[in-house]
């Protein structure tokens, strides 16, 4: 099936492993030129090489999405070499504590929301301007399914997540007269993450399914998310969770 996004450019967050690597790959395999993002500068280069590798067109960048000059100076060598972004997976993220509120320092509180709302923020600004002068433009946020239905010990985390929502939507009718979709993955358990909590098998349990998802999953999303085809899709949040947001017992 042509999803109609040959010869786009994407830009991706956090493509040096994981989700984003996977994410990387399947946009790669439907002929987007790459351009990956991540502080693993070895790791972007290396998933930027296995594009490449396979006759595709990429290119790896070390970029703190944190630091606004820094990754704006990225940003703008990267659309240089590679080409103006058409497609902004916002992959970049990460739990940086487990506590309960409680016991929670500032500092942590400050990290997550700095990475993972922040961080988001930095990235689809320094491409929405572009994609608005092109008429034409894709931008996905990674949230979670702890920021639809919280986390316990995760409130940070959670917290982040959930402004992901707003402000995705929000993008998405800023954007929607040029052409310029905005939606939110919120994936649940994405293996293999056997030491993410010693509750691990307890939440796998939980999943419909039974089974945790693979990055796999998650990138099928997101490419079909960024396609022509669904170019009728914005301001959607689109659980990839294999059922864990549901009642089950």
């Amino acid at each position: 099936m042509d999803l109609g996004i040959k010869g786009r450019v994407a830009l991706v967050t956090g493509g040096a492993r994981s989700l984003g690597k996977a994410d990387c790959l399947a946009l790669a395999a439907e002929g987007c030129k790459v351009i990956v993002l991540d502080l693993n500068a070895a790791g972007a280069a290396e998933t930027a090489q296995e594009i490449s590798s396979n006759g595709g067109m990429a290119r790896g960048y070390e970029a703190d999405i944190t630091s606004r000059s820094q990754l704006g100076e990225v940003v703008a060598k990267a659309q240089t070499e590679v080409g103006p972004v058409d497609i902004c997976v916002n992959n970049a993220g990460f739990i940086y504590t487990l506590g309960q509120l409680k016991d929670m320092q500032d500092s942590d509180w400050d990290l997550n929301l700095q990475v993972n709302l922040t961080g988001t923020y930095n990235v689809t600004k320094a491409v929405f301007s572009g994609m608005r002068e092109r008429r034409w433009g894709r931008i996905i946020c990674m949230a979670s399914i702890a920021g639809l239905m919280g986390g316990f010990g995760q409130t940070a985390y959670s917290t982040g997540k959930m402004g992901l929502v707003g402000f995705a939507k929000s993008v998405a009718l800023e954007g929607a007269r040029y052409n310029i979709t905005s939606n939110v993955i919120a994936p649940g358990i994405i293996g293999p993450n056997a030491n993410l909590s010693p509750m691990y098998e307890r939440m796998v349990k939980r999943v419909a399914l039974q089974t945790e998802g693979q990055p796999e999953d998650v990138a099928s999303a997101i490419t079909f998310l960024c396609s022509e085809r669904a170019r009728y899709i914005t301001g959607a949040v689109l659980t990839v969770t294999g059922g864990m947001d549901l009642f089950t017992f």
